[in-house]
């Protein structure tokens, strides 16, 4: 162990060695008249001798720019070059700064002839031509960015970028959603936008831009001038039957220099799912290894469990309705306001048949449901932030709240018949602020978020013979603060962070209805902590290598009270979590990255309580008061390789975790209950993966082929009725998808979803397995341009049994006449044969369930739409 200590350290202080000699030049580039700063300059390093560019880049937009020196004698120079000002030459001397000003100077064209290209590259950004991706189907960008080569957007609404989701959704270069894009994505007319833009390794934050680097990509959209400076946007009113049907909304948007407006307004009950469009899918990873994402437990969850497969349009059952307004102001060309208000009102409905089986060394434990129930949802989001981003500081303050009150009924017959009632009720407000500031070779930094949150929760559950209540109130208050400072050494940063984090929660329960001899039926309790840290830092930021190298050490004392028994207890704990991140361009095309952590396991604050909690009408949980902590390691490769030219993209990459607790899962079946606890057992759980994907786009073809594949096995282990569960469980996964453009008045698509899962029982030699097939098959035909047919076909193939398959079409039509001026009538029809349900078996560690939904019946819906 010390040998390989050793030579790791050897090895990383080798590397900077290395990497130290080679030399880089930077500087600034500015307007000779108004000495503003030009960004876009080609910066390109040239041998003297055999007038050959060498390596060239492009200045920011702070118009600074930096380039590596190869380690060689020859002699170069620098040229700086920009459309409309002088060309201008430097001899490369001794010095590594350059300042420059170019003027200003008119460029004479030639005439010639231009081509638009689907897809265009410039140094780190990749330019996706909207005109030429869109299919005579596609309304929204969403929709055709589903046609593009290197992006995936998933069911979710998930942006993905060559497999990595992206970390900013901007328009027009301003952040005014926030993350929550698929305000956007899923309104925003696909003839409105020129051009998608994708920011390859996207750094946020100017002040960091080739100091810092970041994994991830960015999206921005441009629209076209038409779009711009005005209202625009669309309405759509329709109606149908079986039963009454209505699907409307109205969305406007209006963008210039310095200001945006996003605004829609959405009502259906035709199984369309709102709910996506106010999550927040973008990320920036602000606290580094220390997360921010801290949300008191659910401790009452009761309703069915999601679909795999089937969309959501088939199984919701639906009366939603969704008001937004976005809206962003430009004070100065650095310095905006934004601000985003949501309200979601949703009631769903749910029908469903379950078997649920509970695998065990000396048998099954099974049980059957019908359920029937209801949920009322209201959620109120609400964000306001003022940033300043420029190229020497970086300030932010964001005010959010989060606001929702749900009820739920759900009646149940079968093993158990019961009928449960939650109220289920949130309530979040939060500040952050951060600012980082640039002094010369020196990055000052200071951010702090703060929140609070309150959970008061309900639920009754009515049996034939009794009645049980679970209340359960539970608030916390969560506060991280940090401050750091770097150093700067081309091309090495080295900084020191220190930070605190607070963590303040009470909890009180009571439950009712429930046998004595099972536990304690009441909770008071406040568990407190701090968490305080330092964490040195290493960033090596070259053109072909780029590592970060953290070694944060914790410590963090715990104070916990219980105030039924009036007992206090304290402890402290003493972490240390390295992690290592490498990234190697091996070619501009081709890339590799490694990521390796060791990570000592913090205290789960959450589960210390002693008396039951009720979850729902089978499940009860008991915590534990242990400060007994595991330890975990990760490792993961990835290689990843793109070509947009020629609209070739793939990825693949591997994983590994271990993980190590003193504390076990525990499961004991305790009558009509379910006891859910943990034991002082050693428990030990490794997981690893392998992942592909490939993404090939054929442009004489007017095709797009993706192919992703992924396979998962974990080894872990339960204890069940005190008895250890070894189990094994292995997933498969292989999803080709295919459109194509036959002609132009012909687009087909297709996709296979085959999906292959087994568990394996150790101890006892048992296994299942299980397979799953899914496809979808569609077909548009445009006889003329004012007009197109579409027909859509899913077919799913689910094994229930070893000997008991269920199989299941699904048809859909949709008509659409367009009219002049932007207005089409549009007559759907969905589930064309009526299908009533829908069937799976899914597995779950040694869990066995096995559901059948009912999904909506034909709908038929007439629909006016209009473009403005």
């Amino acid at each position: 162990m010390k040998f390989r200590s050793i030579f790791f350290v050897s090895f990383l202080f080798f590397s900077f060695a290395i990497y130290a000699q080679n030399k880089s030049i930077s500087g600034k580039v500015s307007d000779a008249r108004t000495s503003e700063p030009l960004p876009e300059v080609i910066v390109s390093l040239r041998s003297v001798e055999k007038g050959t560019v060498v390596k060239f880049t492009y200045t920011n937009s702070g118009g600074n720019y930096e380039l590596s020196i190869p380690p060689t004698t020859d002699k170069y120079m620098i040229r700086f070059a920009l459309m409309g000002y002088a060309t201008k030459d430097i001899a490369l001397t001794e010095g590594l700064q350059y300042n420059i000003q170019l003027v200003e100077k008119a460029t004479q064209l030639k005439e010639v002839t231009v081509k638009a290209e689907g897809i265009r590259m410039k140094g780190d950004t990749i330019s996706y031509l909207v005109s030429k991706f869109a299919k005579t189907q596609d309304k929204t960008i969403a929709d055709v960015m589903k046609n593009m080569p290197g992006i995936e957007v998933d069911k979710e609404g998930t942006i993905k970028y060559n497999g990595k989701p992206i970390n900013k959704f901007y328009i027009e270069g301003k952040d005014m959603l926030e993350g929550r894009y698929g305000l956007a994505t899923n309104n925003i007319h696909q003839q409105d936008v020129g051009t998608v833009e994708v920011m390859e390794n996207h750094q946020p934050i100017k002040a960091l831009e080739n100091i810092s680097f970041s994994q991830n990509p960015a999206i921005n959209i441009r629209l076209k001038e038409a779009a711009k400076a005005r209202w625009v946007g669309n309405a759509k009113l329709g109606a149908g039957f079986s039963p009454f049907l209505w699907n409307s909304q109205l969305f406007t948007m209006r963008f210039t220099p310095k200001t945006q407006s996003l605004d829609t307004y959405k009502t259906n009950n035709t199984g369309q799912d709102l709910t996506s469009e106010t999550r927040t899918l973008s990320f920036q990873d602000i606290s580094g290894s220390f997360s921010d994402n801290y949300r008191l437990n659910n401790y009452i969850s009761i309703g069915s469990n999601l679909i795999p497969q089937i969309d959501n349009r088939r199984s919701l059952f639906n009366k939603s309705h969704l008001v937004s307004t976005n809206n962003l102001w430009s004070l100065n060309k650095n310095f905006d306001i934004t601000s985003q208000i949501s309200y979601l009102n949703n009631r769903t409905e749910n029908n469903s048949q379950s078997e649920t089986q509970y695998f065990l060394n000396d048998g099954t434990v099974t049980s059957v449901a019908d359920e029937h129930g209801n949920e009322k949802q209201n959620q109120l989001l609400a964000n306001i932030t003022l940033k300043s981003n420029t190229s020497n500081h970086y300030i932010e303050n964001k005010l959010s709240t989060d606001i929702r009150w749900d009820n739920l009924n759900n009646g149940i017959s079968g093993t158990y018949p019961n009928n449960q009632m939650a109220k289920l009720p949130y309530r979040k407000v939060s500040d952050n602020i951060e600012v980082i500031k640039r002094f010369g070779k020196k990055i000052y930094t200071f951010y702090s978020y703060n929140m609070y949150q309150q959970k008061p929760q309900h639920l009754t559950v009515e049996r034939t013979a009794n009645i049980q209540q679970q209340n359960v109130s539970s608030s916390a208050f969560f506060t991280h603060t940090h401050t750091s400072l770097a150093f700067i050494f081309k091309p090495i940063t080295i900084s020191m962070k220190v930070g605190i984090i607070g963590t303040f929660r009470d909890m009180k329960s009571n439950l009712s209805g429930i046998p004595d001899s099972i536990g304690t039926m009441a909770n008071d309790l406040s568990m407190n902590f701090l968490h305080l840290y330092a964490s040195p830092e290493i960033e090596l930021n070259t053109s072909s290598l780029k590592m970060y190298l953290r070694l944060p050490i914790s410590y963090l004392p715990y104070y916990y009270h219980d105030r039924l028994t009036e007992s206090k207890e304290h402890a402290d704990k003493l972490y240390a979590s390295p992690s290592l991140t490498l990234n190697y361009f091996i070619t501009p095309q081709l890339s590799v990255s490694a990521i390796g952590s060791i990570h000592q396991t913090a205290v789960n604050e959450q589960l210390f309580y002693s008396g039951l909690l009720m979850s729902n009408y089978r499940n009860l949980y008991l915590g534990y008061v242990d400060y007994h902590t595991g330890h975990s390691s990760s490792t993961s490769l990835d290689l990843a390789y793109r070509n947009p030219l020629k609209s070739f993209f793939s990825r693949f990459g591997f994983g590994y975790n271990w993980y190590y607790s003193p504390l076990s899962s525990s499961r004991q079946f305790i009558g009509d209950y379910i006891l859910n606890s943990y034991l002082n057992r050693d428990n030990w759980f490794h997981d690893w993966y392998v992942n592909g994907r490939i993404s090939k786009g054929f442009e004489w073809l007017n095709t797009i082929f993706i192919l992703n594949s992924d396979y998962h096995k974990t080894t872990a282990s339960i204890y069940q009725n005190n008895v250890k569960t070894n189990y094994v469980s292995t997933e498969w996964n292989i999803n080709p998808r295919i459109t194509m453009s036959l002609a132009r008045w012909c687009n087909i698509g297709y996709e296979l979803n085959y999906n292959k899962n087994k568990l394996l029982m150790k101890d006892t030699s048992k296994e299942t397995k299980l397979k799953n097939l899914s496809q979808k098959a569609s077909a548009t035909f445009s006889p003329s341009k004012t007009c197109y047919f579409k027909l859509m076909c899913e077919h799913y193939y689910n094994e229930i049994t070893t000997d008991v398959n269920k199989s299941l079409v699904l048809a859909d039509a949709d008509f659409t006449y367009c009219l002049k001026s932007g207005w089409e009538l549009n007559l759907a029809v969905t589930n064309i044969f009526d299908q009533k349900h829908y069937s799976y078996r899914a597995y779950s560690g040694t869990i066995s369930l096995y559901e059948s939904y009912k999904i909506r019946p034909r709908n038929v819906i007439a629909s006016v739409y209009f473009r403005f």
